[in-house]
């Protein structure tokens, strides 16, 4: 049976849907939207439009004003993160809810770099505008033991964390026990996207569904928030997900077709009620190091996986420094 409306509409009555970009102007025209994220790719790919000249200008002038507040990092990461916390706050008046910024890809496997970053971008927000709700600011963090441990802290602290790079359950798991806000569990690799690929041998959309069911059925409140598919149709897979970070032209592609509803809930993952239920046992990693590096490690090319979308970060924000320097 056919319904008047998209199959955005579709999606939104099943999942939370979130803007993937800094580009403002390309995802107004197609919200509500409840979440807004971001990362040094994307970070990047729009400190590099004229317009923001400004900005980056402006977040040196006060990294040379506050550089104090921070003593051990050079002022080229202090401005990066000036940067970053500012794109996000702008960014806050198109969504409902959070913002997410990611930490500096550098500290994935320092828990205290990680910790300290948390806090710091705290006191950036209050710099650039003391109104704003710190509430609503939520750190990605790639899920590494060191990385989760600093979550972890992170949480007693009332400081909110994504765990960013999921592809295991077993980052998903560590990831609830730390407190984390929500995962992002990646379906397909990041180089595959960076590079503008839309074949992948290795997706993980099983671990969307099963990490969902793991924390329905453990009672643990984190939300899963898939990310990083090739199209609208991969989209509606999985429907019924908690949430979805989507890019602007993927949730124009969904707004401009019309739904069958019947359709296309039959094509979810989420159809079956009992998908993935095979994982409620309770599981824990979160005192035992060992137990959790094992466990990544032997399933399938999650390690691998995770170990390459945290270097292509990385690469970015070296980028986003050199920006930086040439000012």
């Amino acid at each position: 049976m056919a319904f008047n409306m998209s199959q955005l509409d579709y999606l939104r009555l099943k999942t939370q849907v979130d803007l993937d970009t800094l580009d403002l102007e390309a995802g107004a025209k197609l919200g509500p939207f409840s979440d807004l994220t971001s990362n040094q790719w994307e970070t990047y790919t729009e400190l590099c439009k004229p317009e923001h000249q400004d900005l980056i200008v402006r977040s040196v002038e006060l990294t040379k004003e506050h550089r104090h507040r921070f003593p051990g990092l050079s002022k080229e990461e202090i401005a990066v993160e000036f940067c970053m916390v500012k794109l996000s706050l702008v960014g806050s008046q198109c969504v409902t809810g959070s913002v997410h910024i990611m930490a500096n890809p550098l500290y994935a496997h320092s828990t205290q770099k990680i910790v300290e970053t948390g806090k710091r971008f705290h006191q950036l927000a209050r710099i650039l505008d003391p109104a704003f709700d710190t509430s609503r600011i939520v750190m990605k963090v790639p899920a590494t033991w060191e990385g989760l441990q600093g979550c972890r802290e992170l949480n007693e602290l009332g400081i909110k964390t994504l765990a960013t790079t999921v592809f295991t359950f077993a980052q998903a798991v560590l990831a609830g026990e730390v407190g984390c806000t929500s995962i992002s569990p990646f379906v397909h690799d990041l180089k595959l996207h960076i590079d503008g690929q839309t074949i992948d041998d290795d997706p993980i959309f099983d671990l969307v569904v099963k990490a969902q069911a793991y924390y329905k059925a453990s009672g643990i409140k984190t939300m899963v928030k898939a990310c990083a598919v090739f199209d609208a149709a991969e989209a509606l897979q999985l429907a019924g997900v908690d949430a979805f970070t989507l890019p602007a032209e993927i949730i124009q592609q969904l707004a401009n077709k019309k739904a069958d509803a019947e359709q296309l809930m039959n094509q979810s993952m989420f159809s079956n009620p009992s998908v993935g239920m095979d994982y409620v046992q309770p599981l824990s990693f979160v005192c035992e190091e060992a137990k959790f590096r094992d466990a990544m490690a032997n399933e399938g090319r999650g390690l691998e996986k995770t170990d390459e979308a945290i270097a292509i970060f990385s690469s970015f924000q070296k980028e986003l420094e050199d920006l930086m320097k040439e000012m």
